[in-house]
């Protein structure tokens, strides 16, 4: 999935959604502000998308590291920074937002963008806030479902629809993904 990331996150986000990648990244970011000084982490970083946003907009800060579990995705990130000239700028992890490698308040600021849904979202959130500074800033958008979702019948449907259209179109281990990821799937009020 790494080399085609970009484009199949602009087409599902059209089809389910009706927003772009693009766009669905710019509203989360629109109104971030950084310092120079600042280290900011991008959890489950896929192909650098947030990191080269950022550098694009030539926001200042001290360093953007992204995170992601899956080397694929890293690999794609590294030469797309490199290509850019951004490496020296956005360092990569590879490891799980679930055990971060990094030491309690580290971070003036964390992002994690359309991932959620595929973690276990209090692990998640216990783990970026031990990383953020005191002050830090946390950053998060993803997909979200009606409070309909919650009830049995419903989620099983949406799980079979999801794994469906996933097994179709993409294959077993993301219809698996996708299907399994509906049960972490949370309300805005959530």
């Amino acid at each position: 999935m790494a080399p085609r990331y970009e484009s199949l996150m602009n087409n599902e986000l059209n089809k389910f959604w009706g927003i772009n990648y693009r766009d669905f990244i710019g509203r989360l970011l629109a109104d971030i502000s950084t310092r120079e000084d600042e280290l900011i982490l991008d959890i489950a970083t896929g192909t650098a998308f947030i990191p080269s946003f950022l550098l694009d907009k030539k926001l200042k800060f001290r360093k953007i590291i992204g995170l992601d579990l899956t080397y694929g995705m890293l690999w794609n990130w590294k030469v797309r920074l490199a290509e850019n000239k951004y490496e020296s700028q956005s360092p990569l992890v590879c490891a799980s937002a679930h055990q971060m490698p990094f030491r309690q308040d580290s971070f003036d600021q964390a992002i994690c963008c359309l991932a959620t849904h595929h973690m276990n979202a209090s692990t998640l959130l216990t783990n970026m806030n031990l990383s953020l500074k005191t002050s830090g800033r946390l950053h998060i958008a993803d997909a979200g479902g009606s409070s309909r979702w919650k009830n049995k019948m419903i989620r099983l449907f949406i799980k079979a629809a999801a794994f469906l259209y996933f097994l179709f179109t993409e294959n077993y281990s993301r219809a698996m993904a996708e299907s399994a990821a509906i049960g972490n799937i949370h309300t805005a009020q959530e």
